[in-house]
């Protein structure tokens, strides 16, 4: 039985690790690109997902879901040969493609029903498309996902209140010990989680929001400051939203900033961590890490938890017709199978007729006609004749056949 729709996934995220763990994990654009690229190399599908809550990768491939593991652990040993697995679930078949759904629709989320992860999901589906690395059965599993993900967010209330992590972070802002209400407001880091918090600060009435950023141009709603000022600024800030791929505010440069002791409230979207756990021990400093999202955001919890069974069939829907798609899937490739099979047997035939033929008059000399029919054309449709009602036949049908036994009647070996 062939393997070419085997999928597996390897994913870590933060019910089973902290993000102590997860931040050794933390995969850069380029180490994504680089194990995309010998998937690629290997014929294999791939897609990986890694935010600050979760690394998820998924294979597809001709082989046994037991080889498609092996082939990822040793792949993120090398990227990460000082942090251990432990953490890692491995998962096969639908038992996957099941996981990798409800990741999209919100319901793996540390924040349950939370937004974001639809677009994140999203981009990395669309990384695999530009490495070359969404093959079929995988594109139909990413589709799968993205599809159930949008349609739980429109039709059910799992993704209604504050399910998101840039809203999440906030509303920490808002219940500590400084509050955001006119207060003075940095965010560190122009990306798409600072983009998020410039758009929900407004409403909690800040003094002042700065954005400490590299690229973002002056903007007329908030300051723009660059990174190389942010000892300046840093000083007068009583909330701080930090979420860039690095550390953001070295412990030296806290201590020197808010040696005044008043009253300051960090929080860290930052996976790897942007700011040192030792600023948290700095008098006035409350420092919050992303794993303190999910206790502080039960606002709608219970109408969003009253959603999960509606979500969940939807998630099963999903999963029947994905089955059905995976099978449609089977098919295509048993068929491509056996038209290879039949173009070799022509082959060998054409080479056989034609060795034992005396006559020659297929290649004539110049000047004179051929007398003899095309044998390639006369044995290509009849080969095309001959499978042309069995393999619309095939498609046609509405139950599942047995691979096995089809491939034993035409005698189709698995390699």
């Amino acid at each position: 039985m062939t393997d070419a729709l085997s999928i597996v996934s390897l994913g870590l995220d933060g019910d089973r690790v902290g993000v102590d763990v997860r931040e050794a994990w933390a995969l850069g654009a380029e180490e994504v690109a680089a194990l995309l690229a010998e998937a690629k190399a290997e014929g294999l599908g791939a897609c990986l997902l890694s935010t600050c809550y979760r690394v998820e990768w998924v294979l597809s491939g001709a082989r046994p879901h037991a080889e498609l593991l092996a082939w990822a652990r040793q792949r993120l040993i090398r990227v990460g040969p000082d942090a251990s697995l432990e953490g890692f679930v491995e998962r096969e078949g639908e038992d996957a493609t099941r996981h990798l759904i409800r990741v999209a629709s919100g319901l793996e989320s540390a924040v349950l029903g939370e937004a974001q992860i639809l677009g994140q999901v999203r981009r990395a589906r669309a990384a695999a498309q530009r490495a070359g690395t969404l093959t079929p059965p995988l594109r139909a599993a990413m589709d799968a996902a993205v599809r159930t993900g949008q349609s739980v967010r429109r039709t059910t209330d799992l993704g209604r209140g504050a399910a998101s992590t840039a809203s999440a972070s906030v509303r920490i802002a808002e219940a500590s010990a400084s509050g955001v209400r006119g207060r003075h407001v940095l965010v560190i880091g122009g990306g798409q989680m600072g983009r998020l918090l410039m758009g929900l600060l407004p409403a909690s009435r800040p003094a002042s929001v700065t954005l400490v950023s590299a690229h973002v141009p002056p903007h007329p709603g908030f300051s723009v400051v660059r990174p190389a000022a942010l000892a300046d600024v840093l000083p007068a800030a009583d909330v701080v939203f930090a979420a860039t791929d690095r550390e953001a505010i070295p412990l030296g440069l806290a201590q020197e900033a808010w040696a005044d002791g008043r009253a300051r409230t960090v929080v860290d979207l930052g996976v790897p961590r942007n700011v040192p756990l030792a600023v948290g021990a700095l008098p006035g400093v409350s420092l919050h890490d992303i794993d303190a999202l999910g206790a502080v955001v039960d606002a709608g919890l219970q109408a969003r938890e009253a959603a999960i069974p509606e979500a969940e069939a939807k998630v099963a829907t999903a999963l029947d017709e994905l089955r059905y798609e995976m099978e449609g899937l089977r098919r295509e490739a048993f068929i491509a199978d056996l038209r290879r099979e039949a173009e070799a047997v022509r082959q060998e035939t054409v080479a056989y007729v034609c060795g034992r033929c005396t006559d020659r008059t297929c290649e004539p000399a110049p000047g004179r006609a051929s007398r003899c029919s095309d044998p390639q054309q006369l044995t290509r449709t009849l080969t095309t004749r001959l499978f042309h009602d069995l393999t619309a036949s095939l498609r046609q049908r509405q139950d599942n056949l047995s691979e096995d036994d089809l491939r034993r009647l035409f005698a189709l070996d698995d390699d």
